[in-house]
């Protein structure tokens, strides 16, 4: 009798139920572990926002709960009711600088009205008047078209060159600012921009170009108008347009990453302003009064979507209790929200310094009704 062949048969087996693994697969699940872990290192967890409470707590405790859990940083709030302001926040407080990111396109669409109370421009102007070596198309696209969001220009610059595009594209990956183009760039970049249908489509391009035709009109830089016709006349000290990123704070990425600032070169216009939660309830009350300049920027012209109307930039809701006019703002590493309702003269301003959106905070002065 073959006793090797006999072994080979009476070998003990392993236990039932727990298959033996390859030695090549064992490895490959160690591996896999070991990499899970280092992710869970090197990325945060969701958490609350971080830091001791500033102002008011009862404010504070209110924006915590309504915007809920994710990879918070920090965060100023300022609740306005009539004339009484509630500042709060978290590792920040009322003075705290962050990116106010789209709500920019506020500022630009008030010195659009302002520049047509001061005659300085029809509100039908064309980019052919502003530019007139454009021709075609592009030439007929009226600013109020623009100030509206139904232009019919690309949501987003051209890209300059090969290189350009590349880095664009890689900046989402590198957590650095998409926006490279000059002044001059962005005008420049009109002749080759195609023109498409009328209808509502946000467009930071288009936003870009209203500033900055406004800066031509008016033979200033789209920085300079907003400190001499907005944040000055308003006591609004800590808010700006930088014109370069060195030496700004930074913000977070969604899964809490450090994310470089956002200058956003000649679309600055679009939203590279950076403010404070005191210097946004001014702006706040300001043009929910109507004393800020062009804060007939406000009035809804347009319907926008089932859930909107527009302005010049402002959004009115249609399906909210109370309706509120708003904006918001999101960059690499910051999110805002900026809404009031003139009837009742409440308003809210919640700004953070991390990519998570806060419109929510729609919630501490209004809900959301049925829609018709």
């Amino acid at each position: 009798m073959d006793t090797s062949t006999n072994a080979s048969h009476t070998r003990t087996p392993p236990p039932h139920g727990i298959p033996a693994i390859p030695q090549r697969r064992l490895t490959a699940i160690i591996a896999a572990v070991i990499t899970a872990a280092l992710l869970v290192v090197i990325t945060p967890f969701p958490r609350g926002f971080q830091g001791q409470t500033t102002g008011n707590a009862g404010l504070v405790k209110q924006v915590e709960e309504t915007l809920g859990s994710a990879y918070w940083h920090h965060a100023a709030a300022a609740k306005v009711n009539g004339d009484e302001v509630t500042l709060g926040g978290v590792g920040a407080d009322e003075n705290t600088e962050f990116e106010i990111g789209s709500i920019t396109k506020t500022f630009t669409a008030a010195l659009f009205a302002d520049a047509i109370e001061r005659g300085e421009i029809d509100e039908n102007a064309r980019l052919g008047d502003v530019w007139p070596d454009l021709e075609g198309d592009i030439a007929e696209v009226t600013l109020t078209s623009i100030a509206t969001q139904r232009s019919g220009l690309p949501k987003q610059d051209p890209a300059l060159n090969f290189g350009d595009g590349l880095a664009s594209l890689l900046s989402r990956y590198l957590h650095t600012d998409p926006y490279r183009g000059t002044a001059r760039d962005l005008a420049g970049s009109l002749k080759d921009a195609d023109v498409g249908e009328k209808k509502p489509e946000y467009s930071n391009f288009a936003f870009g170009i209203l500033g900055q035709a406004l800066a031509t009109v008016t033979g200033s830089s789209y920085g300079d108008l907003v400190r001499d016709r907005i944040t000055e006349p308003l006591g609004m000290d800590n808010t700006y347009v930088p014109e370069s990123a060195q030496g700004l704070p930074h913000g977070y990425t969604a899964s809490g990453l450090p994310a470089a600032p956002w200058t956003l070169g000649g679309t600055a216009p679009s939203g590279a302003a950076r403010s404070t939660a005191h210097d946004m309830s001014i702006w706040l009350r300001a043009t929910m009064d109507g004393t800020a300049p062009g804060a007939e920027a406000i009035e809804p012209r347009e319907d926008y979507d089932e859930c909107n109307r527009i302005g010049w930039a402002w959004f009115t809701t249609k399906d909210r209790s109370p309706n509120l006019t708003w904006h918001n703002g999101g960059t690499g590493g910051y999110r805002s929200y900026l809404g009031f309702d003139p009837n009742s003269r409440e308003g809210i301003v919640v700004l953070v310094d991390s990519a998570h959106w806060v419109d929510d905070a729609a919630d501490l002065i209004s809900s959301a009704g049925d829609r018709s």
